[in-house]
């Protein structure tokens, strides 16, 4: 496959601002089309690429132009039914995330990806991060050891209200930003997903959720998230085998922190630390993972091969996102419970 023949869905902020800039840097593609709902929309394209034929349905478009590929960047209900039906017409897919709203609708594209045999991925960009592949390759070598314990912070201010259409204000959040922090703590973790505890707390429309992991590696993962903070600020932290301490800050530093064995026989041994940052050439899409995402699914369409952020491999997230939201159902059913039982109590005393 030397030339790649690209269309592309959903012309808002995430295709023109991340997106299409870094698709517009890659050799050996064509964007041959685009598509949105709103056609003045679609029609910002050829501010970039003049003379792109441009649709208001994506069936329309699957159905005139000879793709290879769609990039889709929408809510998750287009993701679902268009992403369905481009591969079940052998079309390859990249959407952004989330890619659908349930772990059942997630099963049923890993199935119908397998079925039209094609490459299927989400845009998981902060998997592919410069800083997070640096600190992906440092937990490689020998001597850092095994990882035993990650921490993950995720502050957010929003959503504060339902996303997409959905009814649940967790569930929007969840997909819309922990989902990032959740795969992380998958990817870190190895293993199997074997644990889940979680707890949801709310004042007024924000929310802090607390997530605990466990891994058949061994590893555990836990992770502060929430819509009740004045900004965004993400960070993690890894804690290895051999007593090294890893932070990485807002996808951005590296701090390494690691014992220097003592060649002294006397006094006790000092500390090593390191750091490490994206360089001044690093463009924003590479640092930020936009870049490298894309250029890996279009890798792996070429060989042809699995590409890493797939559909199934966001199985063990999307289980940790239901069993959040289950686990909420039931405390709040509880709480209810709890709240009629003391009213009863209460009219029964008067």
């Amino acid at each position: 496959m030397s030339l790649i023949k690209v269309g592309l869905v959903g012309i808002g902020a995430q295709m023109q601002e991340n997106l299409l800039p870094s698709l517009l840097q890659m050799q050996d593609l064509r964007i041959t089309a685009a598509c949105d709902s709103n056609l003045d929309r679609a029609l910002q394209i050829r501010r970039y690429l003049s003379d792109t034929p441009v649709f208001d349905n994506v069936p329309a478009m699957l159905d005139t132009m000879q793709l290879d590929a769609v990039i889709m960047a929408g809510p998750p209900q287009l993701h679902y039914e268009m992403g369905l039906l481009a591969m079940r017409k052998g079309v390859h897919v990249f959407v952004e995330k989330p890619p659908c709203a349930t772990l059942e609708e997630l099963e049923t594209l890993i199935d119908a990806a397998r079925h039209s045999k094609v490459v299927a991925g989400v845009g998981m960009n902060f998997k592919f991060a410069r800083p997070v592949s640096q600190l992906r390759e440092m937990t490689k070598a020998e001597e850092f050891g095994d990882i035993l314990h990650i921490q993950l912070n995720h502050y957010a201010n929003k959503p504060r209200a339902p996303l997409w259409g959905l009814d649940s204000t967790l569930r929007s959040f969840l997909l819309a930003q922990a989902i990032h922090t959740i795969d992380l703590a998958v990817t870190f973790g190895k293993g199997e997903l074997q644990k889940v505890q979680s707890s949801v707390q709310r004042h007024d429309d924000a929310l802090i959720v607390k997530v605990e992991m466990a891994f058949s590696s061994g590893a555990t993962a836990s992770l502060l998230a929430g819509t009740t903070f004045p900004y965004f600020e993400f960070d993690m932290k890894l804690v290895s085998s051999s007593s090294t301490l890893v932070e990485l800050d807002n996808l951005w530093n590296i701090t390494l922190h690691e014992p220097e064995h003592a060649t002294r026989p006397t006094g006790a041994a000092k500390r090593w630390r390191g750091a490490w940052q994206p360089g001044p050439l690093d463009s924003g899409y590479e640092r930020s993972g936009y870049h490298g995402e894309l250029h890996q699914f279009f890798e792996a369409m070429r060989k042809p091969q699995r590409y890493e952020a797939d559909f199934a491999s966001l199985l063990p997230t999307y289980h940790v996102i239901e069993e959040i939201c289950a686990n909420d159902a039931a405390a709040q059913g509880k709480q209810n419970i709890q709240s009629k039982i003391r009213t009863g109590i209460e009219s029964l005393s008067l």
